[in-house]
């Protein structure tokens, strides 16, 4: 990969590159200090909301009026260190981040639409639409992923709070993120850095960029970059090297004609950690000493039992570390746009992307027929590959004498994967080896449809949009079991096919008012879809088996206040109210995950974000949220007894997975003038109240608070080879708490006769229930890290 990233930067450097155009700039309030976070159209001056003649000449997903979007701008994080994106997105209010298997593995959630379903590879980001610079990073199945987002990579990340499937269609069900990289004339020459810190963490990366313009060739903006990160983790077993490439350029042709290119290369090896019960996470969350399993260590481990021979049969107790569980996968998306003006206000656009992402190896829970079987993961190999094709046109014609924007867009994507499934072989250590083939997932998964939309200035200061879009979404294939028995005879494999398709519409409506430049009132009707993935319909609780579940909708109410007094102030609040219908729900019961419909629930909050600053080098920035999530209707079916079904009513409690108050926020001061400007710091604080993870709501996760403090100079240089240098040093989590990063739902169950099971028991108990799946949080760690600006 060195060798590789120095050739790219090699063909990179040569000044056959970019007009500043592809920037996509942002619209921030005052070009020399642009906040940290802000509301999307709050701002503006001088035009009714979304129609800034900045904004015509983007994409209609950019910026757009009536959205509930904050968009994160990443200068403020330059000098903070960056292991992956949840620095960046726990600034924007309604976002939550959760720990997964390894460093870059996260689980994203906007007013929790992820927490519900399970944290961490394969399963994968759900209920999001992930773009980076415009291109789709969610497969056409659903499912997005963290490894391939560094952060580093980043000049803003915009997040689309809220039901979103009227702009971005299916699986935007409470929200999208689109990830904004650096462009050739944002980066303007060479800029390197490097981390480093505890748990072995190094992080080395590059960012190569230019724009020109060539009176005969047109204009052109490239932009390269390259990191390598490489760390043993905190948690045993928690190792992981990345290496990652990515290429954004566009080119200029004629002045009505332009061809964007995007590029994507990761390669990511991890070691599998072991997730562990509530028990485990109290005595010994980290575990230290799990590497041989024993009775002796298994209330302080989460032990694991593998078929001995590697088949069937007897099983042999394990740790992921003698067998070796770990991830290796590979990762590439390529993409094109075309744009053609055909006259100053109507633009088509068409863009076409190919991903292909290969797991080398990974890891899956068993493919379990009836209520036993083995407890171990099994691995995992196999490719997805899909594609996505979309049109559009986009037009500033007027109507009726209104201004407005007008968006059409047809499109198509698809995606297909096929994963074998091994068992792993005992006491192999290090890499592992696989053995008996026990099951495959042969699956295929299509979107096509429409998207439109309306945005007319229906006066100075008032916009008015409606939109929709339309969808049939077609899921099929087979998943496979291998049986074998004990004597190694053969047996028909058991086979569950899938042939699923699923028709949604989602209609919006809303209405952004700005009375003066200082104050902007948002109102939005909203709906979302998203509907199962092949997995969650071949997974029952007990084991492969069909699913017959519904795509999830829902319909919700934005209402939101923008303050901008200054420059120096932005705030802005969200109040929402959602209705959700067949809501997917994934529980653990520590063995296998499986996935059911919620009938109803109700979902509502208050979001709220800040950037304040009061006086010459200080500044606040916060972001906090309030989910209130419950319940509405269902009927929790808990086996039977005697033959008759033992069904819970769980109407009223709260969703599990969901915490109910999240804030993030820091003060720091740089001095702006003088021998010592350059020279900052700051505290930043992180809270988490607690929250259940069970739908009976015995089981709760404790709140947390954890703070981090950092120094950080930056001075830029004359006469030197390099412009700018930066260096950095921080504290996290200074006072050493111990928290919960990461959780599973577990799967509430009958203790005797219809009696659930509580929280703690004789012989065990909810407390000792694996399928929590807690993966703690990252004790008190250093970091620091060094810039150049070439």
């Amino acid at each position: 990969m060195h060798g590789a990233a120095l050739t790219a930067l090699a063909l990179v450097s040569v000044p056959s590159v970019a007009h500043a155009q592809q920037a996509l700039p942002q619209i921030t309030i005052g070009a020399a200090r642009p906040p940290a976070t802000r509301e999307s159209t709050a701002g503006e001056a001088g035009y009714a909301p979304g129609f800034d003649p900045a904004r015509a000449k983007l994409p209609i997903y950019r910026d757009p009026p009536g959205e509930t979007v904050t968009i994160v701008n990443t200068k403020f994080l330059k000098p903070t260190p960056l292991q992956d994106v949840r620095r960046v997105l726990e600034y924007s209010p309604g976002v939550s981040v959760q720990q997964g298997n390894n460093a870059r593995d996260l689980f994203i959630s906007i007013r929790g639409s992820g927490n519900r379903l399970g944290v961490g590879f394969p399963t994968g980001i759900r209920n999001i639409m992930m773009y980076e610079d415009g291109f789709p990073i969610t497969t056409a199945d659903g499912n997005g992923r963290t490894d391939l987002l560094d952060p580093h990579s980043y000049a803003a990340i915009d997040v689309y709070r809220g039901p979103s499937s009227a702009l971005f269609g299916n699986y935007a069900y409470l929200g999208a993120i689109n990830y904004r990289t650096f462009s050739g004339a944002e980066i303007d020459g060479v800029n390197t850095g490097s981390e480093f810190g505890s748990f072995g963490y190094v992080n080395n990366y590059i960012r190569v960029g230019k724009a020109v313009k060539d009176s005969a060739l047109g204009a052109f903006d490239l932009a390269f970059f390259a990191s390598d990160i490489n760390g043993s983790g905190y948690v045993y077993h928690g190792a992981y090297s990345g290496k990652q490439a990515k290429v954004l350029g566009r080119w200029e042709v004629t002045p009505n004609d332009r061809v964007i290119v995007k590029y994507i290369a990761n390669d990511l090896r991890s070691e599998f950690i072991n997730r562990e019960n509530l028990t485990v996470f109290y005595l010994n969350p980290f575990q230290q000493g799990c590497a041989i399993p024993t009775s002796l260590n298994v209330n302080l481990c989460n032990n694991l039992f593998v078929p001995a021979n590697g088949i069937s049969g007897a099983t042999v107790r394990q740790s992921v570390a003698t067998l070796g569980t770990h991830q290796n996968s590979l990762r590439q998306i390529g993409g094109v746009q075309f744009e053609h003006d055909f006259d100053s206000a109507t633009t088509w656009r068409s863009q076409f992307t190919y991903d292909y992402l290969d797991n080398i190896s990974g890891a899956w829970p068993p493919p379990i027929i009836g209520p036993g079987g083995q407890g171990g993961p099994v691995a995992l190999r196999g490719p997805t590959v899909g594609i996505t094709a979309q049109t559009d046109i986009t037009s500033h014609v007027p109507i009726f004498g209104f201004p407005a924007t007008h968006f059409l867009q047809f499109f198509y994507n698809n995606a297909k994967t096929a994963n074998p499934l091994f068992n792993q072989i005992a006491n192999t250590w290090y890499s592992g080896a696989i053995g008996a083939q026990v099951g495959k997932n042969d699956s295929y998964a299509s979107n096509i449809g429409l998207r439109a939309r309306e945005e007319i200035a229906l006066a100075p200061g008032l916009t008015g949009v409606i939109g929709f879009s339309a969808n049939w979404n077609r899921v099929w294939g087979v998943s496979t079991a291998y049986n074998y028995p004990a004597n190694l005879a053969p047996r028909f494999p058991t086979q569950v096919a899938v042939d699923n398709d699923y028709w949604n519409t989602a209609p919006e409506a809303s209405l952004t008012y700005r009375y003066n430049p200082e104050w902007q009132v948002r109102a939005r009707y909203s709906t979302g879809y998203s509907t199962p993935t092949f997995v969650f319909l071949t997974s029952t609780r007990n084991g492969v088996g069909a699913n017959p579940l519904k795509a999830q909708t829902n319909m919700g109410v934005d209402l939101g206040i923008d303050w901008t007094p200054s420059p120096e102030l932005n705030f802005s609040v969200t109040g929402f109210n959602e209705w959700h219908r067949n809501e997917i729900l994934t529980l653990s019961n520590g063995l296998i995950g499986y996935s059911q419909n919620i009938p109803s629930s109700l979902h509502r909050g208050v979001e709220l974000n800040a950037d304040w600053r009061p006086y010459d080098g200080w500044r606040l920035i916060a972001a906090y949220t309030f989910n209130n999530q419950f319940f509405t209707n269902y009927w929790d079916d808990l086996g039977s007894v005697g033959g008759r079904a033992v069904l819970y009513n769980r109407a009223g409690n709260r969703i599990p997975n969901v915490p109910p108050h999240t804030v993030t926020m820091r003060l720091g001061y740089d001095q702006p003038y003088g021998d010592l400007s350059g020279l900052g710091a700051y505290t930043e604080y992180v809270f988490k109240s607690d929250y259940t993870i069970d739908n009976a709501n015995f089981t709760t996760i404790p709140s947390y608070s954890v703070f981090n403090v950092n120094a950080h100079y930056n001075h830029d240089l004359a006469d030197l080879y390099f412009k700018n240098i930066e260096l950095y040093f921080e504290v996290s989590n200074i006072f050493n708490r111990t928290y919960v990063a990461g959780a599973f739902v577990v799967a509430n169950s009958l203790l005797v006769g219809p009696v659930q099971t509580p929280l703690v028991w004789f012989n065990g108990g909810l407390a000792t229930a694996q399928g929590a799946g807690i993966l703690a949080g990252q004790p008190r760690a250093f970091a620091g890290g060094v810039k150049l600006r070439f």
